[in-house]
């Protein structure tokens, strides 16, 4: 079985990953809030792909959820596990977007 590369797919995984690095580590650094407090929102908001589709089978495992002000190490590794399979995801997606172009709209601009 062949295993198609993409460009794309790397580029914006890559990019994903690096702003998804950023929402983690400025949600859990920033311990501020005044009367309403949405700490973890932005860490909900980045890896929605993974918490919809991974963090259902986690929960449905009997893992708890991720407790934003103290994470610890169980907190950490979920979080990392979840940008990881968020990454993944918007991997496929850019494959796919690179594999529809190469497909369709390419052929017809050379012919």
């Amino acid at each position: 079985m062949k295993i198609y590369q993409s460009w794309l797919g790397a580029a914006l995984a890559l990019i994903y990953t690096c702003a998804a690095v950023y929402v983690v580590q400025d949600e859990l650094r920033n311990t501020g809030g005044g009367w309403i407090n949405l700490r973890g929102m932005g860490v909900v908001l980045v890896t929605a792909p993974s918490q919809a589709t991974f963090g259902v089978v986690l929960e449905w495992l009997g893992v708890p959820r991720v407790d934003y002000s103290e994470p610890g190490l169980g907190g950490y590794s979920q979080l990392a596990l979840h940008v990881l399979v968020s990454a993944a995801v918007v991997y496929l997606l850019g494959c796919g977007i690179e594999w529809a172009t190469r497909r369709w709209l390419l052929p017809r601009l050379v012919s």
